[in-house]
């Protein structure tokens, strides 16, 4: 806010417009608020009587303006209140709602249960720099900035801003945008409604495939640490698309994350209570479970000696704030790939073979055991992955990372690879049939077997006896 306010004063700001389906972009920027809502036990809804509405804005813009919309309702909300965003486009018979050239008008409200503001403060709130009294369990006061820029931005797409507000009722914010579209644009639709309920807090490590797996995509897990609550979710607003978000609020926390998780990145402010983050990246990397994880330091310090400090304990890469948020994006990406890159220098990957493994690393005996329980129920078809996470004395989500650490297989494609191998071993040597093979390595059906064979080896089981018999005769 404070460089566009800055951009506002020296240069005036300009619309980047594009054609895009409005509601659906307001509905995404509802959903992002929706964790916030969780944590502080609001109930939070979505309306509109249009189910999609293309018409021309500038995304960056309206982002802007519903973010500075939605974070004041719920800062000034107390628990157990109410947070909406309604979409209204009006019909055509609604004449009243339409000027002489027949423009079309978008109305988008942001209505709050919240503390309410004066009457006669109620034109100043959008003025620069505008403070008003605050209750006195109220800290967080604001820069008196954001109401003024989103004003600006309304104004930019032709629209209007205004508020309607009682002390201690709440407060409704309402935006005017013009429709830059044609009407066939618009579907026929009957008012929807969605509803956030607050719900409980989602444990990270409760899920069978742990924080990497989201909807069956294997994210990258970042661990964010940071004491300022409004910039951690900054931050986790704009990452959580590409990435798995851990978050902590001091260095104390993310240490123990991150010895818990092993996330793939720890991105860090430096100056936090409890411990800063120089000492979170020395632990990290004085740690061989966690040194190999890289540590990207966010701060407001610039001085030369400072960074120098940072990289001195191990950082991986620095940023200054305030920065570019595609900065962030690339640098974090270019940290990921390098390390991803290094990994499969330094880390070839290890034979699973049944009876021919060759393992060089610390988790040598886990992986000898783990083969051993699957050769000892080979021909067990219900022997599962909470079979074999029992007899190694693991959780599933902690056998899940280890053995996707160390093989790049899952445990369920951990056990099926040792049960196709073996069909392998014995389709080269033996005068069993493939369906009396399926079954002595564990499949309950032939048919799955040969489709499991196939992804494995690159044909079906049939034609793979077919060859081993010719390199013998040969």
């Amino acid at each position: 806010q404070l460089l566009d306010f800055r951009k506002m004063e020296v240069q005036g700001l300009t619309l980047r417009p594009s054609r895009q389906d409005i509601v659906a972009f307001c509905r995404e920027i509802f959903h992002s608020f929706s964790d916030l809502s969780d944590r502080k036990h609001i109930q939070f809804t979505f309306e509109s009587n249009v189910a999609e509405l293309e018409t021309v804005f500038d995304p960056d813009k309206l982002e802007r303006i519903l973010f500075n919309l939605l974070s004041n309702a719920f800062k000034f909300t107390p628990e157990q209140g109410r947070v909406g965003v309604s979409l209204h486009l009006p019909e055509p018979q609604e004449s009243t709602e339409q000027t002489a050239d027949s423009q079309q008008w978008l109305t988008i409200q942001v209505a709050d249960t919240g503390i309410g503001i004066a009457q006669d403060q109620q034109e100043k709130i959008f003025e620069r720099f505008f403070q008003s009294d605050l209750p006195g369990t109220l800290i967080n006061q604001g820069s008196g900035i954001g109401l003024a820029i989103t004003k600006e931005f309304v104004q930019l797409h032709g629209g209007t801003l205004s508020v309607q507000s009682t002390v201690n009722e709440g407060s409704t914010f309402t935006i005017r945008l013009p429709i830059r579209t044609e009407a066939d644009f618009l579907v026929p639709y009957q008012p929807v409604q969605a509803v956030v309920e607050p719900t409980e807090a989602v444990n990270l490590g409760s899920g069978d495939d742990g924080p990497s797996a989201k909807n069956g995509a294997k994210k990258p897990v970042i661990l964010l640490v940071e004491d300022n609550e409004d910039f951690r979710f900054y931050l986790k607003d704009n990452l959580n698309r590409q990435y798995t978000l851990l978050e902590a609020a001091n260095g104390k926390e993310g240490w123990e994350l991150a010895q818990t998780h092993r996330p793939d990145l720890v991105v860090s402010d430096v100056m936090m209570p409890e411990m800063d983050g120089i000492t979170l990246c020395r632990r990290i990397r004085a740690d061989r479970r966690t040194a190999h994880i890289p540590v990207l330091l966010l701060t407001a310090r610039s001085a030369e000696e400072q960074r120098l400090e940072g990289f001195e304990t191990g950082a991986s890469d620095y940023i200054t704030k305030p920065f570019n948020v595609a900065i962030l994006h690339a640098r974090i990406k270019n940290l990921i790939v390098q390390q991803n890159l290094l990994q499969k220098v330094l880390q070839p990957p290890i034979d699973i073979t049944p009876g021919e493994v060759a393992v060089v690393s610390l988790d040598e005996k886990l992986i000898q055991r783990a083969l051993a329980l699957v050769e000892k129920n080979m021909d067990n078809p219900d022997f599962s992955v909470e079979d074999l996470s029992h007899e190694l004395g693991m959780s599933r989500v902690h056998l899940y990372k280890k053995l996707l650490a160390i093989t790049d297989k899952s445990p369920i494609e951990f056990i099926r690879v040792i049960r196709l191998r073996r069909a392998a071993q014995l389709l080269g040597t033996s005068q069993l049939t493939v369906a009396e093979i399926a079954y002595e390595v564990g499949f309950n059906s032939p048919k799955n077997f040969a489709k499991y064979f196939k992804q494995e080896f690159g044909m079906i089981p049939s034609h793979y006896a077919a060859e081993k018999q010719k390199e013998t005769a040969v």
